[in-house]
């Protein structure tokens, strides 16, 4: 009856939940790169490759909620089906907020002022989640 955990022989399916993550996430990301080539915002190479670099972490992040073992938080040990859940979910959040930051940088363009105020409030916002997430997790049996 005790079997030990095995983080690498956890399967982890298409849910209801997760497609809700992934879809907010791809519109999000998707109406950040609209907005960006309307409006005209991307003005240099770097500010295309910005763009890219954050299409690529999101979609690597929504990737990484179907293999749980390639999910490291600080080097805490996934010991549970629980604390799995609750780091696929925090994989989750943690991409629709870079989603939501990329978008941001689209509307008020990445070379503005108030970009500036926007991404430390997104930073931090994103940080208390994963942090709570974190402290979740450690508690988690």
């Amino acid at each position: 009856m005790n079997e030990q955990f095995d983080i690498k022989k956890v399967k982890v399916y298409r849910t209801l939940e997760g497609t809700i993550f992934e879809a907010a996430a791809l519109i999000i990301l998707l109406s950040a790169w609209i907005v960006s080539i309307i409006a005209q915002r991307l003005d240099t190479t770097d500010d295309w490759i910005g763009m890219g670099v954050f299409s690529i972490v999101i979609i690597v992040c929504l990737l990484c909620a179907y293999s749980p073992s390639h999910i490291n938080l600080f080097n805490i040990p996934l010991r549970n089906i629980r604390q799995v859940e609750l780091s696929i979910r925090m994989v989750r959040i943690l991409s629709v907020g870079l989603a939501l930051m990329s978008l941001a940088i689209a509307i008020v363009g990445p070379n503005s002022p108030l970009m500036k105020v926007l991404s430390i409030g997104i930073v931090a916002v994103v940080g208390i989640i994963g942090f709570v997430f974190i402290y979740l997790i450690q508690k988690a049996k």
